[in-house]
């Protein structure tokens, strides 16, 4: 046990007593809460009847852990605090509290929801912060094993750390929700620098790059200005899988799916075969198969070949538009009458024009720069996929954070790439890689902009829930997800079903708080009420792993983000200096 218990009836720290008790709530009369004064014990200010502090009430052997939710007086001594003499006033202030967990009084130790209710006129004591302290944490008469992460402290006492096991943060996936301004981004440097610290391994994808200031290996994807030939990487799109290219072309499932397909396999066939001269397949000089007329044996050969290779096969999007064109034939030559069926057919123009709208997106697709980070790269540079394997199959603790801010939202391109990724680690959880001798942490900074998203309409709809499937199975892998979002209406309901802790920062949205309660069913009504009212860093912590919900305060991490605000007063003032905004009198 890392602290002591002790005692949490003090009769130094008695604040009242029971006056009525439900289920979940009690009324509590707060014998000095109408003073107006502050109560101090060995230097340190005693709370007496104060929202959001906690109490203890004396059930005899058990005692049960409160929060004050709500204070008043009734109406007939409502004018008795209205005064500037120095009399004390006589006053019986009234305290709504909710009841949390139910505690042994020697041990410490808790019990999930009320196992004894106290009677009418138990004592009421306000609660040591250290106590609570070790019953938000849970580690009373756990083993001393566990690792202990000092991720936040008191809300109003800055010397209690709020210490959490590793277990119970991430083995059930973590979430980091909040307005912007709430501190997501410090909670979430907080937790990966205490990652770093105690020896884990974590993959960052960085959306907006404010993370650059963290002790890490950082990587760039597309053209950043912070990129070089060391740290500049690529998803090449020979790398994608087949439902990644079609969410990025969003082909047609009937007549345009087909032909995209058979135009990829035939360009894979051409990579692997236009060095040679024996092989018998009619490429072109513009690195195309033409098939029209052509004898099929040799191509059919060819893709056995290709489909026993295990390493993916790089394959030119600036060809495919043609290739595609390419694959409009009849299946078979000959004629109707008398069919040849070891030969395709002439061109079938019907086809072609099926297929229009898909190559003028391949073609304008091959035109963009935009886009050229992921379309036919440089094949010299380093590759997301090999980035991720060695993470994945190292032993030693690193951070490993991937820049995305220099992609741009065409195409949907930065969704697929993510999805694209999650599909990746998926896989080398799924093939040992990752597991629970080796586990991996993914954060995912703004969730919202990757999470949720189905590329196309309703005839060519393309889901990208590579993240939802690992929050489904990635924990039995050891696989887990930290996402953080200030719009958790965004998040799909099947990964935020999965997540077992959620640090929740201000909310001040309606649907954001439904979606928060919905979440974790420890959280009700009074606990969520505070967040729409809590302060920059505070946050409340609750899971499945933690006795009950609790107001704390992330500490500040080592490596500040880089998410400042921008500087109004201090840019339009140098303006102001530099032009003359005086109004002048007219010329008559």
């Amino acid at each position: 046990m890392r602290d002591k218990w002790f005692s949490p009836h003090d009769s130094k720290r008695r604040i009242g007593s029971l006056l009525e008790v439900s289920a979940t709530e009690a009324k509590i009369n707060l014998t000095k809460a109408g003073t107006g004064e502050h109560t101090w014990i060995l230097g340190t200010r005693l709370p007496v009847g104060e929202v959001n502090e906690f109490v203890f009430i004396d059930c005899g052997q058990l005692t049960i852990l409160a929060r004050v939710v709500k204070v008043w007086l009734e109406s007939g001594e409502r004018l008795s605090v209205d005064g500037f003499d120095d009399s004390k006033p006589n006053n019986n202030p009234i305290g709504l509290v909710q009841l949390l967990v139910s505690v042994d009084v020697e041990t410490g130790l808790n019990f999930k929801g009320i196992k004894q209710y106290p009677k009418l006129g138990a004592q009421v004591y306000a609660a040591h912060p250290k106590l609570v302290s070790m019953l938000a944490e849970g580690t009373i008469g756990t083993s001393t094993d566990y690792l202990q992460l000092p991720i936040a402290e008191m809300p109003h006492d800055s010397s209690v750390t709020i210490h959490v096991t590793p277990e119970k943060l991430f083995a059930r996936h973590c979430a980091v929700l909040g307005s912007t301004g709430g501190g997501k981004s410090f909670t979430m440097a907080n937790l990966i620098e205490n990652v770093h610290k105690f020896g884990g391994k974590v993959l960052l994808l960085d959306a907006t790059g404010e993370f650059s200031n963290l002790p890490c290996t950082s990587y760039y994807v597309g053209e950043n200005p912070k990129a070089n030939i060391s740290n500049k990487l690529t998803y090449p799109h020979w790398m994608f899988a087949d439902s990644d290219i079609r969410a990025l072309l969003r082909p047609s499932a009937q007549s345009q799916a087909p032909k995209l397909d058979e135009a990829i396999r035939s360009l894979k066939v051409v990579t692997q075969y236009w060095q040679h001269t024996s092989h018998g397949l009619p490429i072109t000089a513009n690195y195309c198969l033409t098939k029209s007329g052509q004898t099929k044996a040799s191509f059919e050969n060819a893709v056995q070949v290709i489909s026993s290779i295990e390493q993916p096969i790089p394959w030119s999007f600036t060809n495919l538009a043609t290739q595609i064109i390419e694959e409009c034939v009849w299946p078979n030559g000959g004629t109707a009458a008398n069919p040849n069926l070891t030969i395709w057919g002439n061109r079938a123009e019907n086809d072609v024009g099926h297929c229009l709208n898909l190559i003028a997106r391949v073609k304008a697709m091959a035109a963009n720069s935009n886009l050229k980070w992921l379309l036919d790269v440089d094949q010299s540079l380093k590759t997301i996929p090999s980035i991720v394997e060695k993470l994945c199959d190292s032993s030693e603790g690193e951070v490993i954070r991937l820049d995305l801010s220099a992609i741009p939202f065409e195409a949907n391109a930065r969704e697929i790439l993510v999805n694209a990724i999650g599909r990746k680690l998926l896989s080398c959880a799924r093939e040992g890689d990752i597991n629970h001798d080796k586990p991996l942490l993914v954060f995912i900074d703004e969730a919202h902009q990757f999470l949720n998203k189905k590329i196309g309409d309703e005839t060519s709809s393309f889901a990208l829930d590579s993240f939802g499937n690992i929050a489904k199975e990635g924990r039995k892998y050891g696989l887990n997800v930290v996402i953080a979002t200030q719009r958790p209406r965004d998040v799909p309901e099947d990964v935020l079903s999965q997540i077992g802790t959620l640090i929740v920062h201000r909310l001040t949205n309606e649907k954001d708080q439904e979606v928060v309660k919905k979440a974790v069913g420890s959280i009700d009504q009074r606990s969520a009420s505070f967040l729409p009212v809590l302060g920059q860093g505070e946050a409340l912590l609750l899971g499945v792993d933690f006795p009950f919900p609790m107001t704390v305060k992330i500490k500040t991490p080592n490596n500040r983000p880089e998410s400042r605000s921008a500087s109004f007063s201090s840019v339009w003032h140098m303006n102001s200096t530099q032009a003359d905004y005086r109004t002048k009198p007219e010329t008559p």
